[in-house]
């Protein structure tokens, strides 16, 4: 689903940015849909 992909993506940068692993959880989470 795109708007999941969107999401994902923004969580990775978010992630990246911060380097907190619920970004990254989070991550896997709409990747795995």
């Amino acid at each position: 689903m795109k708007r999941d992909d969107d999401a994902a993506e923004l969580a990775w940068k978010m992630f990246k940015k911060t380097g907190s692993i619920s970004y990254y959880m989070l991550y896997k989470h709409l990747k795995g849909k």
